[in-house]
C-alpha cells in the first residue's frame, strides 16, 4: 500500500537558507538510492517564518522503513540537528 508522509519542520530564525541547501542534498540522494520513493519535497510556509513541510509518498511501509534507515538520512540528521528551531511532526498516511 502505498505511503504518504508530511513531515512539519520548523527551523530556527536565520538558518532558513542552511536547512534549504542542506535539504537539497538530502534530496538528492533519496531520489539516488531509493527507488521506491515516488515524492520527497519541500515547501516553506508562506505565512510561519522558519516553517517548512516535507512532502514524501512511498511504495510500501518497507520503503519507508529503508528511507529512515538509509545511510544518507542517519549522516545528515546530525547536520540537520542545529537547525531546527521546535519539534518536528510527522504524519502517515495510507493511500485510498
Amino acid at each position: 500500500m502505498t505511503i504518504g508522509v508530511i513531515a512539519r519542520v520548523k527551523i530556527a530564525p536565520g538558518q532558513e537558507q542552511a536547512f534549504e541547501a542542506l535539504f537539497a542534498e538530502q534530496a538528492e540522494q533519496v531520489r539516488a538510492n531509493e527507488p521506491a520513493n515516488r515524492l520527497y519535497r519541500l515547501f516553506r510556509d508562506r505565512a510561519e517564518p522558519g516553517g517548512y513541510i516535507v512532502m514524501e509518498i512511498y511504495d510500501d511501509e518497507a520503503a519507508l522503513e529503508a528511507h529512515r534507515a538509509a545511510p544518507h538520512m542517519l549522516a545528515n540528521r546530525p547536520r540537520m540537528a542545529p537547525l531546527l528551531g521546535g519539534k518536528t511532526v510527522v504524519e502517515i498516511y495510507d493511500a485510498a
